[in-house]
């Protein structure tokens, strides 16, 4: 399509760091034209986090800003747009109140986006932008204010927090969702509202990428697991004495944990059976020492022997290493570290091509996604490539599907913020292939309750079960799904909603699964409980 006009429609001048990131990334697309922002004051200017905040509320916000990052800090604090280097040139001014309508035509828009809620009444946007209107509405608020983003959730313990971004009909109920995305839930207000606003902006960004190429629109529900409805609104003072009430309790059980060093250990399962249903007190387990834990594991048949490739973590060192196990004689046989370097290793998936074996382990420590061969087994690797580069991805998988050789990872957007959220594909004529292409429509997965890899289970009818991680308030690997690919192509991606399973046979609280994988009729899994 041609350059598309876009203008801004905010409430004020003062704007918080991630709307101005906004401005900047519109500016500097050579698709798009910021062609004006709109300013509609219908609320008091800005103040930066305490803007009509009762007493006990302001207490909360100069608390919880001490445990903010300085990125965090700088999506959330406030500064005056027309300030702005890239806007300098831009028309920006009040919203007209008598001659709106004309005013806006005269702009020729081809769409108006409200970033942090509409602060004008909708029948004055229709048809002022051949497009229409875009408007992000956050989490659990209404369109028409983004100041309380992330709250509720935090208050009620949901594990995922919502947010919507809709074309705006002349009738509410007539709104369409463009996209739909979710995040894990943080364990304090403004660390949650500042992921609200920066996924917020992803979103923005993406769809904006989608009309510039004019992609169909790629809306579907990432989060069917929603399971409590949430409160709309502002909250009041005493839904901040009891969101206060609940952090201390938080604060006391995390207090009390690292001082009786409890930690998290993970330990692995066997069973051969392919079946979630398998997964019971009569499982296989590989217990790690004390001061270390075993997780992501891959079993790989050889001479009708499982080997167990697996992250030993060691607590002290606060990093991982990959090893291998066998199981013979009855019982498990720690061979060694097949892969120790000065980062943190872990999810060592292996695969084989051309009658040699190939393992990609996690090393988002180097940022880079490694590709090593295996020259003795199962003990001697080394370096065959490295497939991308300068990115920040975990738990990638590779394997043939069609004509392809898909690579399915997960990489975070938002500076160390996360992982859990988005899934992204790409594909290459082989495995050891540098040049790999991104799928169209990635992320191809956009929800913690099923984004992060978790394992691979290829069935013998050649079904690619793909395992995903469902992350829980404050829990990290709470659970796993199997989900058949159902679609697979370069320019589309589909799967199975699965069921989510939880560690349940452990038999205590906070008890957890996230890895799951199976091959030559083995199958491997991990658990931990707080210990």
């Amino acid at each position: 399509m041609s350059i598309a006009r876009i203008a801004l429609l905010v409430d004020a001048y003062e704007q918080p760091g991630w709307v101005c990131d906004l401005i900047e990334w519109i500016v500097q697309r050579r698709d798009f034209e910021l062609a004006a922002i709109l300013v509609a004051p219908h609320r008091p200017i800005r103040a930066g986090w305490t803007r009509r905040n009762g007493p006990l509320m302001k207490a909360l916000i100069q608390m919880e800003q001490r445990v903010l990052t300085e990125r965090q800090r700088a999506l959330l604090k406030s500064q005056d747009i027309r300030l702005l280097p890239s806007v300098e040139s831009k028309p920006i001014g009040l919203w007209p109140k008598s001659n709106a309508a004309e005013a806006l035509r005269g702009l020729e828009l081809d769409l108006i986006i409200a970033p942090d809620g509409l602060p004008v009444a909708r029948d004055q946007l229709q048809g002022a932008a051949r497009i229409g209107t875009w408007c992000l509405s956050y989490c659990a608020t209404d369109a028409g204010s983004g100041r309380y983003a992330g709250f509720w959730e935090v208050l009620r313990r949901a594990d995922h927090t919502v947010e919507t971004l809709w074309w705006l009909a002349e009738r509410p109920e007539d709104d369409e969702p463009i996209e739909k995305r979710s995040f894990n839930t943080e364990a304090f207000w403004l660390k949650n509202q500042a992921r609200a606003f920066d996924l917020g902006k992803l979103i923005i960004c993406d769809a904006l990428c989608c009309l510039a190429v004019a992609a169909p629109q790629r809306y579907t529900d990432p989060v069917p697991r929603i399971d409590t409805a949430l409160p709309t609104g502002h909250p009041t003072e005493w839904d901040g004495a009891s969101y206060l009430a609940r952090q201390v309790w938080l604060a006391a059980v995390l207090t009390m944990r690292r001082l009786m060093n409890r930690n998290m250990r993970w330990r692995i399962g066997m069973f051969p059976s392919m079946g979630a249903q398998a997964m019971a007190s009569d499982a296989l387990v590989l217990t790690p020492p004390k001061g270390r834990f075993f997780a992501d594991p891959f079993v790989h048949m050889r001479d009708n022997r499982p080997y167990i490739f697996f992250e030993d973590y060691d607590f002290n060192e606060r990093k991982g290493r990959i090893a291998v196990a066998t199981y013979r004689d009855g019982r498990f046989e720690l061979l060694g570290d097949v892969l120790n370097l000065p980062y943190h290793l872990s999810f060592p998936f292996v695969f084989e091509y051309q009658g040699a074996t190939y393992m990609v382990p996690e090393t988002c420590g180097n940022r880079s996604i490694e590709l090593w061969k295996c020259e003795e087994f199962p003990m001697k690797w080394k370096l065959e490539c490295t497939l991308m580069r300068d990115i920040s991805a975990v738990d990638t998988i590779v394997f043939q599907h069609g004509e392809y050789w898909w690579l399915l990872t997960n990489i975070d957007r938002t500076d160390g913020l996360s992982h859990c959220d988005e899934l992204f594909a790409f594909y290459a004529s082989s495995p050891t292939a540098t040049d790999w292409r991104p799928h169209a429509a990635n992320p191809v997965v956009r929800s913690p309750a099923k984004a992060r890899n978790a394992g691979l289970v290829v069935s013998p009818s050649g079904d690619i079960i793909r395992c995903a991680q469902y992350q829980g308030f404050c829990q990290y690997g709470k659970g796993i799904s199997l989900n058949r690919i159902e679609k697979l192509t370069p320019l589309e991606y589909r799967e199975s909603d699965g069921t989510v399973h939880y560690a349940q046979f452990v038999g205590k609280n906070n008890s957890a699964m996230h890895h799951w994988h199976s091959h030559g009729g083995h199958t491997v899994f991990d658990f931990a409980y707080m210990e």
